[in-house]
């Protein structure tokens, strides 16, 4: 079997089991489309500990993907992404799935770039660096969520 083959069989198994944990865990499920990997090894954890699922991508084209095929509660999607412009996949998002919430996390600090996510739609605009409490705060309304889920002790 060609190797490309083989990668796309698993990626086809590790979606399909992120998936069903989904289902199994009850977890809110959150996709991270952020393209720098500090940022998102560190959100991934931070979100993970705070009891949420988190599926992350680097590119519009896997945002939009995900979001096609997947249930998530929310959507934290950088503005400037490799392949596109997170403004586009934000009424993309709107389109495909109007009740999502999206939330845009950048280090775009411009009122512009706020002004048009909002008014395209955004649940709310965040700026990197971000403040881990207002992210949080941030997230549980978006998935409508009184307090945090905690975390498992297991």
């Amino acid at each position: 079997m060609p190797l490309e083959l083989q990668t796309q069989n698993l990626q086809d198994t590790l979606f399909l089991e992120e998936r069903q944990m989904n289902i199994q865990t009850g977890l809110p499920a959150i996709l991270l489309v952020d393209d720098d990997p500090d940022i998102s090894t560190a959100l991934h954890d931070l979100l993970e500990h705070d009891g949420f699922l988190v599926t992350g991508v680097s590119t519009c084209r896997d945002a939009l993907a995900q979001v096609k095929t997947v249930e998530f509660a929310v959507v934290l999607l950088d503005i400037g992404l490799p392949d596109g412009d997170g403004l586009a996949v934000l009424e993309t998002i709107q389109a495909i799935a109007p009740s999502l919430p999206v939330i845009i996390l950048t280090a775009f600090t411009s009122q512009g770039y706020r002004a048009k996510s909002l008014s395209r739609g955004a649940f709310s605009y965040l700026t990197k660096p971000y403040n881990r409490d207002e992210l949080r705060a941030v997230l549980r309304r978006a998935v409508g969520m009184s307090r945090p889920p905690a975390p498992s002790d297991n």
